[in-house]
């Protein structure tokens, strides 16, 4: 078997940490495309190498992870339901338009996320990363040639 592509590939997720299990929050994330990941990846590390002028000038490498985490949620949740305000009313999808090579993406909007806790972005954008990884199976197809 082959290498399985899931771009376009959505799937509900539900949070063990909901507040409320008996009427939980369902996620539906999606899989990023190249282009939108190595975006994210571009956006948020930074390699500063000594300058030729400067020899005795460090290098520096820089990881922005917290946002590379808000990346990923606003680029990889494609909507939810039974999301609620402090009212007990449903929050409606929000979404921004990001312009990358050619191409629009509708992600969540700044000011919708903002509002999100961070553990739960962190948690969201682990689940989205693991959309974009390797099964199993695809290890062992590329393994057995």
């Amino acid at each position: 078997m082959a290498f399985q592509i899931r771009i376009g590939e959505t799937r509900d997720y539900i949070s063990p940490k909901d507040p409320d299990p008996s009427n939980p929050t369902v996620w539906t994330l999606g899989a990023l495309d190249l282009r939108a990941r190595t975006y994210i990846q571009d956006e948020t590390t930074t390699f500063e190498v000594s300058s030729s002028q400067k020899p005795t000038d460090r290098a520096s490498v820089k990881l922005r992870l917290s946002e590379r985490n808000v990346l990923l949620v606003r680029f990889g949740l494609k909507g939810w339901r039974n999301l609620k305000d402090g009212q007990g009313q449903d929050i409606a999808s929000e979404q921004d338009a990001v312009p990358i090579d050619g191409k629009t993406y509708a992600v969540v909007s700044k000011r919708l996320i903002d509002q999100f806790p961070y553990e739960l972005i962190e948690e969201l954008a682990a689940e989205i990363l693991g959309l974009n990884t390797l099964t199993e199976q695809d290890r062992k197809n590329s393994a057995s040639r």
